[in-house]
């Protein structure tokens, strides 16, 4: 399979923005680098470039809808540098040679397979991320990584919606969950998220399936990194897939979409509302009985899972 890279240039107040185009258009990564010479593949955590100018390279499927994708990009004001064909694969490595690892929390790290960590009571996911968008790296999925961390997972069924990398799931297996359900409808994610959970050897605490498949009816706690419209849209099933006092976590939110998913989610109590670089993370207690006889069911989001 044939992949292209997208490279296009923004001021850096702008960065987000053009960010927001690449995923909304179905990239499966971005990295932002100088529009000169000196790339960042991984920004340091709570950091942002200070170049002037900056230029974004999104990886696309073969299919991507190019001349859609320039127009796009025109119309926001950015100017499209190039697009390059690359072969299957090539970009993955490339990347991993930037990953470093990452501590979320107390003792929660990421880091890839080929280094490890030294700290005492770490507990360390080894991750490749392979062509599912979850590193750790990015807000939404530090937010729920470090709610992850604080909060006890000692036996409890999970839900993960819209797995990605796997990477919430595999979390909450390394810190105790009895079982975790994984979801997401792109298969190239649940291909990373058993490959990962292999890596990290939780695979028999985990279930990874599609959307449309019958699961156990209610769980301890359900997480849903994706974006905020597929989560208003998915509010009747989450909440009915929630156990009397549960915990839900919902992520992937823009700090001025709040609102809206709350007024989704208004039959649950908000416990907390956590922001990081202009994101929002949701956690919510159930206090009410779920339906037992719920089925797992959502429609695709428009993007790659968050």
């Amino acid at each position: 399979m044939l992949w292209r890279n997208v490279a296009a240039t923004a001021p850096q107040k702008a960065i987000d923005k053009l960010e927001q185009c690449f995923w909304s258009n179905g990239a499966v990564s971005v990295t932002v680098m100088d529009a000169g010479d000196d790339p960042l593949y991984e920004p340091g955590l709570e950091e942002i470039p200070l170049w002037e100018e900056v230029q974004v390279v999104g990886l696309f499927e073969d299919g991507v809808n190019l001349i859609a994708l320039e127009q796009q990009i025109n119309c926001l004001g950015f100017r499209l540098l190039h697009t390059e064909e690359i072969a299957d694969r090539q970009w993955e490595r490339e990347w991993l040679q930037h990953f470093q690892p990452v501590k979320f929390g107390r003792r929660l790290w990421v880091c890839p397979h080929e280094l490890d960590i030294s700290e005492k009571n770490a507990v360390i996911i080894k991750l490749d991320p392979g062509l599912a968008f979850g590193t750790g790296t990015h807000a939404t999925t530090r937010l729920c990584l470090e709610w992850l961390d604080a909060s006890d997972m000692g036996k409890k069924s999970v839900l993960d919606f819209g797995c990605g990398s796997g990477i919430l799931s595999i979390a909450a297996c390394l810190l105790g969950a009895e079982h975790v359900v994984a979801v997401d409808h792109d298969p190239q994610a649940l291909m990373a998220t058993r490959e990962n959970a292999v890596h990290n050897d939780v695979l028999g605490k985990l279930t990874i399936t599609e959307p449309d498949k019958v699961l156990p009816p209610v769980f301890d706690v359900v997480l849903a990194n994706i974006l905020a419209q597929p989560l208003i849209d998915s509010s009747h099933i989450l909440t009915r897939l929630l156990r009397p006092s549960g915990d839900l976590v919902l992520s992937g939110i823009k700090a001025d979409q709040g609102d809206r998913v709350k007024e989704a989610y208004r039959m649950l109590p908000m416990s907390a509302e956590v922001t990081l670089d202009g994101w929002l993370m949701q956690h919510y207690s159930s206090h009410e009985s779920s339906n037992p006889e719920s089925v797992l069911y959502a429609p695709e989001p428009d993007c790659p899972s968050c």
